[in-house]
């Protein structure tokens, strides 16, 4: 029996707030203070933080301000302080507020009436302007008021958790967060409602569903009628599918929580390489038979769309429940997993620093063609004497489900274990403890679950308020930095770095593509083919880079380099890592909003 919602849609009318006017020349304030105070709520009402540019002083009292000048926070240009600090930030990124925009108020005193006035004002402004869920993130909203800090203290100081103080003061729209103050969670933790545990989550359930019909649950009985499996998945974490559902991790080693019930997860990665959820489980078992429930119940929720590719660990009743769901679906196993194992079963060959491990590692890492991999472990068996190992010849004939050179045209963001999976494991310790009940276990993945969506609203904010210092002539990767998140555009930044270590010449081509090889200059050898069409710039290179990782390798942007291409081709420029992939987002688990909540008024930059 499955208890479980379908798809639908609620929305909230939305509040009336009282507009603030834009200054004008001639408009008046009794303080200098309450002038900078209207000029910083109005740049909170539109997307952006001031900061006092300069002031002017009367000769007879240097200490009497007769003008002052306020500016928006990215006013000005980045100037480096000297020439190697200039140095030193070529090679390191790093994030800046300026660039040059103009917006500005300034105020003089009247003697006459003793009141300030708006001498010029600039409302011009050249970057995006704040939207409206992010605007707890600006300077000029940082705040913690007395009462949220005498709340904190008194949490502190009763042994209960206080990082929840935010929600009380109203929660995203106020200006401070759990990083200046810890945790506060349930006061009433340990109460269950009546009728047992596993009837409490599904009356919670049921409460979320009622909040917002897109949250979806599922829950599976016994032959007795009694509550196995849970499965359940918000409403935002269904959105993030459409847009990174290309490559999940699943796993269910983790088991902290009263029952000691597997909890299985499913795990992707954002557009700022981020781990994000994608639903999860409490599940009575690890069968194929319960495997072969929850995967066809997530599908569900998921639209009936399929991932690209999947990781988990090495287990068969997963395994077989994969290859019946997921058919069409790349499956690999963990390496992380594999190779722990190499220290348990060959422990007289594989420890540190020891050849066999080295030249292990070389070959399974650095190969990029099947057949150098599979000459690779060949000699290595015949040099170490392991040509009849029983555990090695198992793993060598499952080698294209773990070895990364077999799954390199297959996309999987880069990633070859389990442990985005993991980690989101080890996050959850910070909300769970053994003694974790059913209920309070849902309730707490919700908070950890928000604190997942926080931190990727942090990483917008930086990636679209926030510049990439990069060299005039170097295009290629100052086109990066317009349209990539600033991790995803690091990641291409390491790539770039490499390009002046490689030489490039052309070779024969039979097909449209022209060839090109691409060397090492110093170094261990490395040599790659890249075929590239010069009408339509399409190509590939052997190193599958772009394939697996979704990202330029360096031998083609060399190839880019040579024959003077200074834009990246659209088709190289994958939509998961652009710095509005996830555009879409549901607000406060209740609507579905476009564009982070900006009104439509808002949708030019000023």
């Amino acid at each position: 029996e499955i208890i479980q919602v379908k798809n639908g849609e609620t929305s909230t009318p939305k509040k009336k707030v009282t507009q603030l006017k834009a200054p004008y020349s001639g408009m008046v304030f009794d303080t200098m203070e309450e002038a900078r105070n209207y000029y910083e709520e109005y740049g909170r009402q539109e997307g952006f933080w001031i900061r006092t540019r300069s002031s002017s002083k009367t000769r007879r009292r240097l200490d009497e301000v007769t003008s002052r000048q306020f500016v928006c926070a990215h006013e000005g240009k980045y100037v480096p302080k000297n020439t190697s600090q200039k140095a030193s930030e070529e090679n390191d990124e790093k994030n800046i507020m300026k660039c040059g925009c103009k917006a500005s108020m300034r105020i003089k005193l009247d003697r006459w009436s003793n009141k300030w006035k708006v001498s010029s004002f600039q409302d011009s402004h050249n970057h995006k302007p704040v939207t409206p869920e992010r605007r707890m993130k600006m300077k000029s909203n940082r705040v913690m008021p007395k009462a949220a800090k005498i709340l904190t203290e008194t949490f502190h100081e009763e042994n209960l958790p206080i990082a929840k103080v935010p929600s009380i003061f109203g929660g995203p729209h106020i200006g401070f967060n759990n990083r200046d103050c810890y945790n506060h969670l349930r006061n009433v933790r340990h109460r269950q409602l009546d009728g047992g545990d596993a009837q409490s989550v599904l009356t919670y359930f049921r409460k979320k569903q009622a909040e917002n019909p897109q949250f979806f649950y599922a829950i599976q009985c016994d032959e007795n009628g009694r509550a196995a499996n849970f499965f359940w998945v918000d409403a935002r974490s269904r959105m993030a599918y459409n847009y990174f559902g290309d490559v999940v991790t699943f796993d269910t080693t983790y088991r902290t929580n009263k029952y000691d019930m597997p909890f299985a997860q499913f795990t992707g990665v954002n557009h700022h390489l981020q781990s994000i959820q994608f639903g999860c489980a409490l599940l009575q078992d690890e069968t194929e038979v319960t495997f072969l429930w929850l995967f066809e119940t997530w599908l569900e929720a998921m639209g009936g769309r399929h991932p690209v590719s999947i990781i988990t660990d090495q287990d068969l009743a997963m395994k077989g429940a994969i290859a019946k769901i997921f058919p069409n679906t790349r499956h690999r196993l963990c390496l992380w997993h594999i190779k722990k194992k190499f220290a348990e079963k060959l422990s007289h060959v594989y420890f540190k620093k020891s050849k066999f491990k080295i030249q292990m590692k070389k070959c399974i890492r650095s190969t990029y063609k099947i057949e150098e991999f599979e000459e690779k472990w060949k000699e290595l068996m015949k040099e170490c004497e392991l040509a009849n190992d029983d555990w090695l010849n198992s793993l060598y004939d499952i080698r294209s489900s773990w070895v990364p050179v077999y799954n390199r045209g297959i996309f999987f963001a880069g990633m070859n274990t389990t442990g985005r999976s993991e980690g989101i494991n080890s996050f959850f310790d910070g909300f769970v403890t053994p003694t974790t009940n059913l209920r309070e276990f849902v309730v707490k993945y919700e908070q950890a679950l928000k604190r997942i969506m926080d931190r990727e609203s942090d990483e917008d904010f930086e990636s679209e308020h926030k510049y990439r210092i990069v060299n005039e002539g170097e295009f290629l990767l100052k086109h990066a930095a317009k349209f990539y998140t600033r991790n995803v555009f690091n990641k291409f930044k390491d790539e770039w770095s490499k390009v002046t270590l490689y030489k490039v010449e052309e070779i024969p081509c039979d097909d449209e593509y022209h060839a090109y090889l691409v060397k090492t200059k110093l170094g261990e050898h490395e040599e790659f083919v890249v075929k590239l069409n010069l009408q339509t710039y399409k190509g590939m290179c052997e190193c599958q880079n772009f394939e697996f990782v979704g990202i330029l390798c360096r031998h083609l942007l060399k190839v880019f380099v040579r024959l003077d291409i200074d834009t990246l081709p659209d088709h190289f420029i994958l939509p998961r890592w652009r710095q509005e992939a996830n555009k879409f987002r549901i607000m406060d688990f209740k609507s579905l909003v476009t564009n982070d909540g900006k009104e439509e008024s808002d949708t030019t930059t000023k």
